[in-house]
């Protein structure tokens, strides 16, 4: 479930009302909406472990390693002031002790957790498993970075920053009887984010997806007052013929559309607002008028489309 304070929530809201009686999609751009940036820390180890055995004598030896997420990534779940971004492509280059060395590391499915509700320092966390002189190994890297290095829990670029003792790296077997995790500190080194292009790749289409997670319904009545309430298994009530009803989704894919459409239940509906979320320039939000025509549709299917292309219908029931 997206959360957002209710400040925001009512602004979104008021303004969503004030659009009833128009169609214009209000569609803003981010420049940077669809750049591929490349977060890469260089480094040695520090001497000795901070805990464990060392299984694969790490300690005192450089590392390259990289994670390349798209800016416009809906993250896989976040809170007010963290973001975990998952399936990322990730590689990296690290010495050991052992042989063959240097040893090339890679998956696809790495994530990244950025935080920022530390006072002291922001957090920039990976999550991957990777083999290692042929062992799969889960490892964990948790990075402090200083306070406004990342503006709130997003993916952008950043300066480099130097790596230090309370930064640290641990990783243990994934498969049989694991033996325990080692804990390695950072001597030295740097991490950024960066656009490698340096600037921004639009090559391919945005996908566009509608999601349920945090759909919300907002009823305006006659006498001003306006409900807002989450649509969840309960269905969707139209009210008074005298109520305007709309209704909120987060998506992604449509703050570049140029033809946006939305239809209930097969009917074309008016799209009053479409764009960027606001907190999180990876997620959109779309805002449609529900006619009080299709009162009593029981089940119905919500289909988004932008430019041609088509989301996965979300299901509601409107009463």
């Amino acid at each position: 479930m997206i959360n957002l304070s209710k400040n925001y929530a009512l602004a979104i809201t008021a303004a969503a009302m004030l659009c009833l009686t128009a169609s214009e999609k209000l569609v803003a751009e981010s420049p940077d909406a669809s750049a591929n940036i490349t977060f890469t820390a260089t480094g040695t180890f520090a001497t000795p472990q901070l805990s464990g055995g060392d299984l694969f004598k790490l300690v005192g030896e450089p590392f390259t390693i990289s994670v390349v997420v798209n800016s416009a990534a809906t993250p896989s779940s976040h809170g007010t002031s963290w973001a975990k971004y998952t399936k990322l492509p990730m590689t990296g280059v690290i010495s050991t002790a052992l042989t063959p060395t240097p040893y090339d590391i890679s998956t696809k499915n790495a994530s990244i957790e950025l935080a920022t509700g530390n006072p002291s320092y922001d957090t920039f966390a990976m999550f991957a498993t990777v083999s290692v002189v042929g062992t799969p190994i889960n490892v964990t890297a948790t990075i402090q970075l200083p306070p406004g290095t990342l503006t709130k829990p997003l993916v952008h670029t950043f300066a480099p920053v130097a790596l230090k003792t309370a930064d640290t790296v641990i990783y243990a077997e994934t498969t049989g009887t694991p033996p325990p995790s080692t804990t390695l500190a950072i001597a030295s080194g740097t991490i950024q984010g960066t656009i490698p292009t340096g600037g921004v790749d639009r090559t391919a289409a945005a996908s566009v997806e509608l999601l349920s997670a945090g759909s919300r319904v907002v009823t305006a009545h006659a006498d001003g007052t306006k409900l807002v309430r989450p649509i969840g298994t309960t269905a969707v009530e139209l009210g008074e013929s005298s109520d305007k009803v709309a209704l909120q989704f987060y998506a992604s894919g449509v703050r570049e559309g140029s033809e946006i459409h939305v239809q209930i239940a097969g009917h074309e509906v008016p799209v009053l607002h479409a764009g960027p979320a606001g907190y999180f320039p990876g997620l959109d939000e779309i805002t449609v008028m529900v006619p009080h025509s299709l009162a009593g549709s029981g089940n119905v299917d919500v289909d988004l489309m932008v430019d041609g292309r088509s989301a996965t219908p979300v299901h509601i029931q409107i009463q």
